[in-house]
């Protein structure tokens, strides 16, 4: 089953913080505080099941130096979002390898 994404190059102030309010950093606020002074030239945002966005959010780090978070506010035992942010050829290069994965069509 394929992902649902979205690509989103160049976000406003607006989106940021949205997404930054969505992001489970635990306790760890040096986590945030990296996110927020990230560059975001582009988001990618996934959503699917549990063991497809582990699969993805693997494959997409181990493709290019993004920041991947997990979005909270969809129901955690079914359907989970994930945001890759960095620099626009960065983010388009974890698209390219989620593609060639099969994992988004």
């Amino acid at each position: 089953m394929a992902l649902t994404h979205r690509l989103i190059p160049a976000p406003s102030e607006s989106v940021k913080k949205m997404l930054i309010r969505r992001m489970t950093f635990g306790r760890a606020m040096e986590e945030a505080e990296r996110f927020k002074s990230a560059s975001w030239g582009a988001v990618l945002l996934i959503q699917g099941t549990v063991p497809e966005i582990f699969y993805a959010a693997d494959v997409g780090s181990k493709t290019s130096p993004v920041l991947t978070a997990e979005l909270v506010g969809n129901c955690p035992q079914n359907i989970v979002s994930m945001a890759f942010i960095g620099g626009v050829a960065d983010v388009k290069q974890v698209l390219s390898a989620l593609t060639h994965e099969g994992v988004i069509v």
